[in-house]
């Protein structure tokens, strides 16, 4: 299998459900984000096989920046869960009650870092990445605002920004612990891949893994493998994933449907894949895509009855 490579990512923040544009005649990813995973085709080749790289990695983008808040339980406030924020798709009413939570109680890092995250879905990098500054002038610890500031260089394509604050973020994260450390190499993973940098992507998720073991990390990985156009590893990889427990539902559902993909359209295991987006349409009932693929899988095994 050839390799891939990347010759843009940049994010979308508006729809959660933002899909990948891949040209596979040239095996290249050239998109408008690094999300989605659909399958056009089911018979095994090059062209159908790269919608297996169609991961949601946005939610890796999106989702690590909430993950850190559940390891933060000293937080004075209770931090939206971002998901919350994606399926009410009500941004600007969200954005109202932070601005007005802050207009009664004046300026405070976690509702700055609300207020931060809202504009930053709604692509108003400029301002989200005001409230987060101004969150690490109130609270220079914040991994959480530090961490957000870091994901706006990355929409920026400031990667060498990006890079800076997320490893000053790692000092912070050590002191909170393992699994928060996990998450900001996490994001260094993440930040690595989109510069098709495989080698040090790898390092990061692996990074991750020793510290803390999660599914989230061995999803990641996975990305890598695919990336390297190493399905096996991915498969392996994803596997181990699923037994271990995630931080995300988002993340362990993807696991479950990626792993689907390589179980139909690789390994022609139709029995596998069934079982597998089960279980991803177990953590998200009403997800398209899941459901879309269960109908495939279905329909491919009555026909080889």
């Amino acid at each position: 299998m050839r390799k891939l490579s990347i010759d843009r990512i940049k994010y979308i923040h508006k729809d959660p459900k933002r899909q990948l544009d891949c040209k596979c005649k040239s095996w290249k990813i050239n998109s408008d984000s690094f999300s989605g995973l659909r399958s056009k085709q089911s018979e095994l080749d090059s062209k159908q096989f790269m919608n297996l790289l169609q991961s949601k990695l946005i939610f890796i983008v999106i989702l690590l920046v909430f993950s850190i808040v559940c390891c933060n339980k000293k937080e004075p406030i209770s931090i939206l869960e971002i998901r919350d924020l994606i399926e009410k798709e009500n941004l600007v009413e969200e954005l109202r009650k932070a601005e007005e939570d802050l207009r009664l109680k004046g300026d405070n890092a976690a509702l700055l870092y609300v207020r931060g995250w809202i504009r930053y879905l709604q692509k108003n990098q400029d301002a989200a990445m005001s409230d987060f500054k101004k969150c690490l002038r109130l609270d220079p610890k914040s991994l959480d605002c530090k961490r957000g500031l870091g994901l706006v260089y990355e929409s920026n394509k400031e990667y060498k920004e990006a890079e800076l604050v997320y490893k000053e973020a790692l000092s912070f994260a050590k002191e909170k612990g393992p699994d928060s450390e996990a998450i900001i190499h996490e994001n260094i993973g993440i930040l690595y891949l989109r510069q098709n940098l495989r080698k040090e992507s790898l390092e990061e998720f692996q990074n991750a893994i020793s510290l803390s073991d999660k599914g989230d990390a061995y999803y990641g990985f996975s990305l890598c493998m695919i990336m390297e156009g190493n399905s096996e590893g991915a498969i392996s990889s994803l596997e181990k994933g699923i037994s271990k427990p995630f931080r995300s539902k988002a993340f362990q559902s993807e696991s479950h449907f990626l792993l689907s993909k390589f179980y139909f359209e690789k390994r022609k295991d139709i029995s596998k894949a069934e079982s597998e987006i089960k279980k991803a349409i177990g953590i998200f009932p009403l997800h398209k895509e899941y459901l879309d693929a269960l109908q495939i899988y279905m329909k491919e095994r009555i026909k080889n009855l």
